[in-house]
């Protein structure tokens, strides 16, 4: 046995037999994804959610850590928002973080294609630990993908 973060879709069905935290998290919805923040609850911007993940000795987990964060695609449009998602990555490492996956993808794609899945069928997403189509999902856990919060900057500066 190797300890590891890694619940590799297992938030959704688990939060289905936890009630309400202090946290503010509702009863019976899907808990937060390996060690990424429940969704909307990371209002500082991702060099925050950084911040605060490097408080866990990552190097212990031998299986790993899982965060995942959702990125607004507009982000990376701009020079300046390309150079801050590389500042982003660097600052991971440079805290001992070794596992972020990122999706660059906004809510309103994931919202049409769930309501016209033809139409998206070849729409890939990260989801916790795996890659997979996301019209192939079941909505429990494609809400809880489309609920996670999308960083609109990076460290609170603008990438225009």
């Amino acid at each position: 046995m190797t300890p590891g973060i890694l619940p590799v879709s297992g938030n959704t069905p688990f939060g289905l037999e936890v009630g309400a935290l202090p946290s503010g998290r509702h009863a019976w919805k899907p808990l937060a994804d390996g060690v990424s923040p429940n969704g909307r609850t990371d209002t500082e911007g991702p060099g925050a959610v950084l911040k605060s993940v490097s408080h866990l000795p990552h190097d212990r987990f031998v299986q790993g850590t899982l965060l995942n964060m959702k990125i607004e695609p507009e982000m990376l449009n701009s020079e300046n928002g390309i150079m801050q998602m590389m500042a982003l990555l660097k600052s991971m490492c440079s805290l001992g973080i070794f596992h972020v996956r990122f999706n660059v993808i906004d809510r309103e794609t994931l919202l049409a294609a769930q309501e016209r899945p033809e139409e998206y069928r070849g729409l890939l997403i990260r989801v916790a630990g795996y890659t997979a189509y996301f019209t192939e999902l079941g909505k429990d856990v494609q809400d809880e993908i489309i609920a996670r919060t999308e960083q609109e900057s990076l460290y609170g500066c603008s990438v225009e």
